[in-house]
């Protein structure tokens, strides 16, 4: 016994082939046949036409993704800025801080400005005192990014709890006096000392 085959148009099923064409014959004129057939080829080309549209869709949200990431990489806010790691770095360079508060060395953390899955521009790895400037774009990170990084006052008023009502503030670079404090840009290789003296 022949496969069951069904009519295209009204859905019902017949025995053979034969069975169908008398069907269409008596049921069905040319005219619907071709409808049929017509309305087929546009749901295809309908089918056809949103696969492409979503792929557009996507490419471009990719593109925009890319776009904002790169903007945002040169406007935000650097504590909000998670580089995720080592790889794709436009920006790679180091600078060395010292602060002494009354003559004694404070203690710089290993790990500022990295926690799990986050890795800021700015950041330490040790406590050496060496700070990491590192990013996906090229762009200039102050001095008090650095500390908005650690949680940390700093400005040319105070560092830390320190502030000039109680005794005077200064900090030098490469050697040199600087009153820029936290606006100042960090260079490559600079030795910058942050000195707070109390009031005795």
């Amino acid at each position: 016994m022949g496969e069951k085959v069904r009519c295209e148009i009204c859905d019902r099923t017949f025995k053979d082939e034969e069975g169908l064409a008398q069907h269409n014959a008596a049921k069905h004129s040319i005219a619907d046949t071709k409808r049929n057939f017509n309305s087929k080829k546009i749901r295809n080309w309908t089918i056809f036409i949103v696969i492409i549209a979503l792929i557009v869709i996507f490419l471009g949200w990719m593109i925009s993704s890319a776009f904002t990431s790169i903007n945002s990489c040169k406007t935000a806010p650097a504590e909000e800025i998670n580089i995720g790691g080592h790889t794709n770095l436009k920006l790679h360079i180091h600078t060395d801080l010292r602060i002494l508060i009354d003559g004694n060395e404070e203690f710089i953390p290993s790990n500022i400005g990295i926690l799990s899955g986050v890795m800021r521009p700015i950041h330490t790895h040790d406590a050496s005192g060496e700070i990491h400037i590192e990013g996906p774009c090229a762009r200039d990170f102050t001095l008090g990014d650095f500390f908005k990084i650690w949680g940390r006052e700093f400005n040319s008023q105070c560092v830390f709890d320190k502030c000039t009502d109680a005794g005077s503030l200064k900090m030098t670079v490469n050697g040199k006096d600087n009153n820029e404090f936290e606006n100042y840009i960090m260079r490559d290789h600079d030795n910058i000392l942050i000195e707070f003296e109390s009031n005795t």
